[in-house]
Order: C-alpha cells, then sequence, then structure tokens
C-alpha cells in the first residue's frame, strides 16, 4: 500500500516538472516574439522619425530661402563695365543681391550665393554672404566670405537639387523657364527650386517671385 503511494507521488511529481518545462519553454517564445517585435517597432519609429526629420529641414530651408529670395533687389554693379544687374542664375547655385535683416548680418544691401556643393563625403547647401561696397564690380567676393551650410546630412536621402528661371532674357525671346539666367539687363520673374529624393519621389516645386521690379531703366 505504501509502496503504491509512493510510486503514484513520484508519478505525479514527474508531470508535474514536465508541465513546468514546457511553460518555461512557451514563455521562453513567448519572450522571443515580444522582444523581436519590440525591436521592430523601434526600428520602424526610426525610420519614419528620421524622414520627418528630413521633411522638416526641407520644409526650414524652403521657408528661409523664400524669405531671402523675395527680397531680391535689382542692384547694379556700378563699378563694372556697363553696369549689369546683380543676378546670376544656374542649376546648383544662385547669386543675387537682397537686404539681409540686422539679426542675420550687419543689415544692408548684402551679395548672397546658394549653392549645392558635391563633397567626398556626399553634398551640401551651402550660403554665404558678403556687405556690398561700391567697389564690388561681381559676386567674386563671396568666394572669400564666411560659408553657413543650411543642410549636409539632411541631403543623404535627396538625389538631386536643381535651379530653373522663368522670365523673358531679353525682349526678342518670349517667357520660358531656363537653367541658366545670365541677363545684364533683366531679373527673373519667377525662380523655381525643385528636389528629388533618391526613392524618385519628388518634392513639390518651390518657386519664389521676387518682389522688386524685374527691370529698370538705364
Amino acid at each position: 500500500m505504501n509502496r503504491r503511494l509512493g510510486m503514484r507521488r513520484s508519478i505525479e511529481a514527474g508531470f508535474t516538472l514536465l508541465e513546468l518545462l514546457i511553460s518555461i519553454t512557451l514563455l521562453g517564445f513567448i519572450l522571443v516574439l515580444l522582444f523581436g517585435g519590440l525591436r521592430l517597432g523601434v526600428r520602424s519609429w526610426d525610420a519614419v522619425q528620421q524622414k520627418v526629420d528630413v521633411l522638416n529641414s526641407v520644409r526650414s530651408i524652403e521657408s528661409f530661402l523664400r524669405r531671402e529670395m523675395e527680397m531680391t533687389y535689382p542692384h547694379r554693379w556700378k563699378s563694372a563695365l556697363g553696369q549689369p544687374l546683380a543676378f546670376l542664375g544656374e542649376r546648383h547655385k544662385i547669386s543675387f543681391v537682397a537686404q539681409l535683416p540686422g539679426r542675420v548680418g550687419t543689415g544692408g544691401l548684402h551679395a548672397i550665393s546658394l549653392e549645392l556643393e558635391q563633397t567626398g563625403t556626399g553634398r551640401r547647401l551651402v550660403w554665404r554672404h558678403a556687405p556690398v561696397t561700391s567697389a564690388m564690380q561681381d559676386f567674386s567676393p563671396l568666394a572669400q566670405a564666411p560659408e553657413m551650410i543650411l543642410a549636409w546630412s539632411e541631403l543623404n536621402s535627396v538625389d538631386d537639387i536643381w535651379l530653373s528661371y522663368f522670365g523673358t532674357i531679353n525682349e526678342n525671346t518670349a517667357p520660358s523657364w531656363v537653367d541658366q539666367w545670365d541677363s545684364k539687363t533683366r531679373l527673373p520673374a519667377l525662380i523655381r527650386i525643385q528636389v528629388k529624393f533618391a526613392s524618385g519621389a519628388e518634392w513639390p516645386d518651390f518657386v519664389v517671385a521676387p518682389r522688386m521690379v524685374s527691370e529698370l531703366p538705364r
């Protein structure tokens, strides 16, 4: 009788241990699944946050450029032959004269350049400005001006940024979009910045209309 009771207790203890091992194994699988889901959620969150940061940076840059380009001033280089307008538009660079507020520089008219530069580690969007003086004949002094990096790492996901200009180069041509603006007598009516991301998506066209008159009498 006692022997049978001991065997029953032994069998019951064995089943209890087996159930415990099964429970621990199932709990381990559940924890692995939960940890994997958590890691996937964190990675997804980081990817979304990175995209949001890039978009916010692009929006901030867009707001800054819109404010400055709208203030394009039809300044003429007084010391240069023919006193040409101080404006030069290229595909990846724009140079113009605008009124800078005191919080940005010393105030007054400044020669400004915005350029997309290709470096060994990627590309960067560089802003330079220098006060306009009576001796200036072109934008060459900007090469020695301090630079301000508007974007760098944010451009890793950007495939290309380019500028184009709308207006009439001279009175013999119809208004059209061009990749280069080198008119000596007219400013473009519109300036457009286009952004294409590495994924193939394109940012909505960013168009600025300079507030100043685009042609001045000589």
